[in-house]
């Protein structure tokens, strides 16, 4: 994880290994967790992968979640996990990478190992821990950096809110959010959360992550930039809502 690898990713890693991100899902105590396995050969896409199948079962802000996510390449993938508990309240990234060094400055914005190669996959900036625990905060919540046992690094974020949602199997009708989502696509698209959010009077988080759901079923798609967009299966299900 940010901000120590080990080693770059070189080109030939990049084309020739298979990445694993395994998610463990905890719904009772004394139950033992459902286990995903996302496997693919493209760091890029196994981020984008991981991230959409942890949002739709969390309740944490989908770009602190995205952030931190995002720095399971600077561990290769290395032993990577991430853990949802509390329905969706806390989620917590893990790893067999490196680990940092010094955290204190690894919250601080500027500070980065990212080389060429990371940079081709995410931006590498040095914002991502920062700007993570600066949106989960601004939501009453926490993001903690701890060693891993073993060595590596564990990432936890916890919010204080509703329960995420329960989707082991197809999703029903969308919820009364999704309905005014789909509906404010078809009058103004494309558009950003943050407007959405705005014309709404809902939460940037709650707006953020709804739009996760519906880009999972197909409903509503992404630009480069962030914009959505219905597609023709979100426009066909709006015709049927009102």
């Amino acid at each position: 994880m940010n901000p120590e690898p080990a080693d770059s990713l070189s080109d030939a890693e990049l084309r020739g290994t298979t990445y694993v991100v395994r998610v463990a899902v905890h719904r009772a105590a004394l139950e033992p967790p459902a286990i995903t396995e996302i496997r693919d050969i493209a760091p890029a896409a196994i981020i984008e992968s991981t991230f959409s199948h942890v949002a739709r079962i969390s309740s944490v802000p989908p770009l602190a979640l995205r952030e931190v996510i995002e720095n399971l390449i600077h561990a290769g993938f290395r032993d990577a996990l991430v853990t949802v508990l509390d329905a969706g309240r806390t989620v917590r990234v893990s790893d067999r990478g490196p680990g940092i060094s010094d955290p204190r400055r690894a919250m601080e914005p500027g500070y980065t190992t990212a080389d060429e190669s990371i940079r081709a996959v995410v931006r590498g900036a040095g914002s991502g821990l920062p700007l993570a625990s600066g949106i989960v905060a601004a939501e009453g919540g926490l993001l903690e950096v701890e060693d891993n046992l073993g060595g590596g690094t564990v990432v936890t974020l916890t919010v204080d809110g509703p329960p995420a949602p329960d989707l082991p199997g197809e999703p029903g009708a969308p919820n009364d959010a999704q309905r005014r989502l789909l509906a404010l696509l078809l009058e103004m698209a494309p558009a950003h959360p943050e407007t959405m959010a705005r014309e709404l009077g809902l939460p940037l988080g709650l707006v953020g992550r709804e739009l996760v759901l519906l880009e999972h079923r197909g409903f509503v798609a992404r630009f480069a930039d962030g914009g959505r967009v219905l597609t023709e299966r979100g426009a066909a299900i709006v015709a049927t809502l009102f």
